[in-house]
């Protein structure tokens, strides 16, 4: 597991545990709206793709992944915070432990695809045409 997202599992429970700072703290703002408008869509595009953007994809692929990121993000923390709403639990530390464990778990949890399949065995015995280059079986010579 990389070091990504080792940050992006613990960002949520940091942003949980600058709450407790007094409402006017500049350092509690900025750590809950990083969070809010970054971490949970990095943590969905990460599960997607396996990896983050690697030196060799280049600055483009970097500034997709980031909007891709945000867009997901607020997404995900509209949808949080509509479900809260409409069972009417809705508090800003609600959201935000429900949003962390979110995060966590889709960097966390193992990724339980099914292998690939292999070609089945009637493929293998599937009848192809002949090629060009064989010769025809003796008899059909002429």
């Amino acid at each position: 597991m990389t070091w990504l997202r080792w940050c992006v599992a613990l960002s949520g429970w940091v942003a949980l545990i600058a709450t407790a700072l007094p409402e006017a703290s500049p350092v509690r703002a900025a750590t809950t709206v990083a969070f809010l408008l970054v971490c949970p869509g990095l943590a969905a595009t990460l599960r997607g793709s396996g990896h983050g953007p690697r030196r060799e994809d280049g600055r483009t692929a970097l500034l997709a992944q980031i909007v891709l990121a945000g867009a997901v993000s607020v997404a995900l923390s509209a949808l949080v915070a509509e479900a809260l709403f409409v069972v009417g639990l809705f508090s800003p530390v609600r959201a935000l432990i429900a949003l962390a464990a979110l995060t966590s778990a889709m960097v966390l949890v193992p990724d339980l695809r099914l292998p690939e399949r292999r070609t089945p065995a009637w493929r293998a015995l599937a009848w192809r045409p002949p090629s060009a280059h064989r010769r025809p079986p003796a008899g059909l010579d002429r």
